[in-house]
């Protein structure tokens, strides 16, 4: 009796989904129905459609399952991120937001963009054009030297937007300190790197015609202000906070030492 019952449950169950099979191959009441971009034309609608899962397509519900593999592969190729919601039955919701630059970074003699949320991709990175609301920060370049350790992670990375290994919270404070202090038009580049082994950020100052001086600092900001102080009372009134041709050298603990850039 016990098998014939559940041979009876069988046959029912393969009855069901015969007819859900049917219907489904008439009516197409599993598929996608629409992916809604918001706000339209932040990048093309194709580029968008393209990284929808191929079962997605057939099978809506799947796309709640692979939503973060459906957002990286927009990510990962465009300078964006995506949010993805549920609206409507096969209906969704995608948010495109340009990433936020902070800085523009030279590195491996290229010039990238970091963003706000830690990526890094190319200044010049084709993609760029195809997303509107891409702002380039009015801010010196960092410049990261070879000697430090790698800015971004290639470690299975596939595309062009990459996740970034950069100190963001300490290079954020080094703006923030250039800026109230009043460094930050004086200053062409800050360049982060190692001197006898400890890490450093030399100040550029000048601009991108020539280096008309350098102040090399701890990578602490502590002091930061009262070097600024100082060498307002030793240099008062001078155009790029020190004299033209001056090396300042604030990595000593308690002193700073000046030498001029032709006696290297």
């Amino acid at each position: 009796m016990r098998v014939k019952r559940w041979r009876s449950k069988l046959i029912i169950l393969c009855l069901l989904g015969g007819v859900l099979y049917s219907v489904e191959l008439r009516y197409g009441f599993m598929r996608l129905r629409d992916v809604e971009m918001t706000p339209r034309g932040a990048v093309s609608d194709v580029v968008v459609w393209q990284s929808v899962p191929r079962n997605a397509e057939t099978f809506w519900p799947a796309l709640l399952v692979l939503g973060r593999k459906f957002t990286r592969g927009v990510e990962k190729f465009y300078p964006v991120e995506l949010k993805i919601r549920l609206t409507g039955w096969g209906r969704y919701r995608v948010t495109i937001a340009p990433l936020e630059a902070l800085l523009c970074v030279s590195w491996n003699s290229k010039l990238w963009l970091l963003s706000t949320n830690g990526r890094m991709w190319l200044a010049n990175l084709p993609a760029n054009a195809k997303v509107k609301g891409i702002i380039i920060p009015n801010k010196p370049i960092l410049a990261w030297d070879q000697g430090m350790a790698l800015p971004i992670d290639t470690e299975g990375q596939t595309g062009d937007v990459y996740p970034s290994s950069l100190p963001i919270a300490k290079i954020r404070k080094w703006y923030e300190v250039i800026e109230r202090i009043g460094w930050n038009d004086k200053i062409y580049c800050l360049l982060a790197k190692k001197i006898d082994g400890k890490p450093v950020v030399q100040v550029l100052l000048g601009s991108e015609a020539g280096i008309t001086g350098e102040i090399i600092l701890k990578e602490d900001t502590e002091e930061w202000p009262y070097l600024a102080a100082a060498l307002e009372e030793k240099y008062p009134g001078s155009e790029r906070g020190i004299p033209s041709g001056l090396i300042v050298n604030a990595t000593y603990k308690d002193i700073f030492t000046v030498t001029s850039k032709d006696a290297r």
